[in-house]
């Protein structure tokens, strides 16, 4: 069985920040990715972000939480994003990801 997550931009991915909204199965949510510094925080449909969950590339996995939201899947739209980021050199306006 595959499945997929859907991950596009809402804005301008030329930004400093790019606030992304991400699909998958039953979910959806958002994630917003701090360019110069790669980090990535949950966050609500306006940006802000929800709880201390903090993805930092320095440290290499997410640390704190953020009450709601499902983790496993933050790691993967941050896993998805950062290919794609790594792919085109900034910050892409998709970054869908695909599991077998």
């Amino acid at each position: 069985m595959t499945a997929s997550i859907g991950i596009w931009a809402q804005g301008d991915p030329a930004g400093e920040s790019v606030l992304y909204r991400w699909e998958a199965d039953q979910e959806s949510g958002f994630v917003t990715f701090e360019v110069s510094t790669r980090r990535f925080r949950p966050a609500d449909g306006s940006g802000s972000p929800i709880g201390d969950l903090l993805f930092d590339p320095a440290a290499g996995e997410p640390s704190g939480t953020a009450e709601g939201v499902n983790r496993r899947l933050f790691n993967q739209v941050v896993v998805a994003i950062m290919r794609a980021y790594r792919r085109a050199g900034a910050a892409p306006a998709t970054a869908h990801a695909y599991y077998y």
